[in-house]
């Protein structure tokens, strides 16, 4: 990349998956009915089975690989985010982070040689292998670690919605149809007197907007998110959006009454390295969501096919 400016890597497809998640959250949790010709769900009723629905993915989300399309996010020398093209990777998750896999299988639309693969795959072998060793040294006993792994697995969901549900005021506004679909609309908004102390509600904070629940189903469909402040990256000096960054969420089932994020953009402007001027469009794309094979430790089961990476199941 020319000139040689600061043009830091911000790694947020990392931890997009985590946003989405909050995002939903933030929905499921408080507010009154509004005033509506036909008699609205309970919202405590709804929002128990909404919770529920989005804790119940959390708690199997390491259970089921699936692809990931996103846009490499880094600043270029005319101070745009993700603008350096895009790649797919094959995310096999697991409840132990450290054995979570993102293979590298696409670039710009062209597929990763098969000796790339290969290698990918030996070197995560044999980082498996490692982390495995560590493990068993602190604790011997196969069978708490993985009890402890889902324990924490549990936890961590649990956080996210308790951060968010602290910080933001709900309120839903009455009936829609989203897409064919009739849907109940919640509004949220930033609760004046919050103080977050986790990075979910610091996040949550900085954002309104609307929600779609299918009335049916109980289940997150779509979020549009605005921000209310700014947003910081590296405390500011890697980079900060400003007041009015557009986010969205989209949720579909991924198989029978399991639903899953599909999708997450992100569209705002603000400052890169303190000084340059930044605009971001991002989006990630998450599809192709398939049960893994045994409920394992780690994803040891490989695709056996290295060849060219399948197209179906594209994003809605």
């Amino acid at each position: 990349m020319t000139p040689q400016l600061p043009t830091p890597n911000f790694q947020l497809p990392n931890t997009l998956r985590a946003a989405a998640f909050m995002m939903a959250a933030a929905i499921v949790c408080g507010g009154a009915g509004a005033q509506d010709a036909r008699p609205l769900p309970v919202p405590d009723i709804l929002y128990r089975a909404a919770q529920e629905n989005l804790a119940r993915a959390e708690r199997v989300a390491h259970l089921y690989a699936f692809k990931e399309r996103r846009t490499d996010v880094h600043t270029n020398p005319f101070g745009r985010i993700g603008t350096g093209g895009t790649r797919v990777f094959d995310v096999y998750p697991s409840a132990t982070r450290q054995l979570t896999y993102r293979r590298l299988i696409e670039r710009n639309g062209v597929a990763v040689a098969v000796q790339e693969l290969a290698e990918q795959d030996r070197e995560y072998r044999a980082r498996a292998a490692d982390v495995q060793r560590r493990l068993a040294a602190e604790n011997p006993d196969e069978g708490q670690r993985r009890e402890a792994d889902l324990a924490r697995v549990r936890q961590r969901a649990q956080r996210r919605v308790d951060a968010v549900v602290d910080t933001l005021r709900f309120r839903v506004e009455g009936r829609a149809v989203y897409q064919g679909v009739p849907a109940i609309v919640v509004s949220f908004t930033p609760r004046p007197d919050a103080r977050p102390d986790t990075r979910e509600g610091r996040t949550a904070q900085k954002f309104a907007g609307t929600v779609w629940i299918d009335e049916a189903a109980a289940e997150v469909m779509r979020v549009e998110a605005r921000s209310i402040d700014d947003i910081s990256f590296g405390f500011g000096l890697v980079a900060r959006l400003g007041e009015g960054t557009e986010a969205t969420l989209t949720r579909r089932p991924v198989e029978r009454d399991l639903w899953m994020p599909t999708q997450l953009t992100l569209k705002g402007r603000g400052r890169a390295a303190v000084v340059r001027t930044l605009v971001i469009d991002f989006a990630v794309d998450w599809f192709d969501y398939r049960r893994l094979e045994r409920d394992e430790p780690h994803p040891v089961s490989l695709p056996r096919n290295t060849g060219p990476p399948s197209h179906r199941g594209q994003p809605n």
